[in-house]
């Protein structure tokens, strides 16, 4: 499905940048970090287009996700599928992606990626071996380089290979290490890994 055809069935997407992001999630009381491609252009100083704004909060936040955003609409986002999550409504089973807009008439502003943790700390949903003490996640509400590109390993679409690309070059001996052994884990044969030894 190209863009024009995505506008038309689900309506358009007007992402923050990491500026605007933190003024959607002002005054916030749960924990969330601007995740995806801004979090790498944060990284790098460098910049590239952006569909949408990933951002990660935790599933134990959710009461406090749905109390914030009172006056938006929250949909389920799911295999490409939405569905409005309405108030007292329970998110379905292996729902992990909330799309955020004011109204039926508004843009897409953010797109919630919900994450496990546990006793303080964050895990990695597809393997919860992979984990840091939440407050080692990031800084400044962005989420560390090397855990946007775990993330992004496993589709490893060209655009996932770009952020690579222009990733690697920032990525400290520590980051580097922390990723590869990662990857070790997840993905053992990822060609990522050759390039961050």
């Amino acid at each position: 499905m190209d863009e024009a055809e995505f506008q038309n069935i689900y309506g358009r997407w007007e992402p923050p940048d990491p500026a605007g992001a933190r003024r959607v999630f002002a005054d916030a009381p749960f924990r969330w970090w601007i995740a995806g491609g801004w979090a790498l252009d944060v990284a790098t100083g460098a910049t590239r287009d952006h569909g949408d704004t990933d951002v990660v909060v935790l599933f134990d936040d959710l009461e406090s996700i749905r109390a914030h955003f009172g006056d938006f609409h929250l949909w389920e986002a799911h295999d490409g599928s939405l569905r409005p999550l309405l108030a007292g409504e329970d998110l379905r089973p292996d729902r992990e992606q909330l799309w955020v807009r004011r109204d039926a008439a508004s843009p897409w502003l953010v797109d919630l990626l919900l994450t496990p943790s546990e006793e303080g700390r964050w895990l990695f949903k597809r393997d919860r071996a992979i984990s840091l003490p939440l407050d080692e996640l990031g800084d400044e509400n962005v989420l560390r380089p090397e855990v946007v590109l775990l993330h992004k390993a496993r589709a490893n679409r060209a655009k996932d290979a770009a952020d690579f690309d222009r990733t690697l070059p920032v990525l400290a001996a520590p980051a580097r290490r922390w990723l590869d052994d990662a990857l070790a884990r997840h993905l053992p044969d990822h060609p990522w890994r050759a390039r961050l030894r």
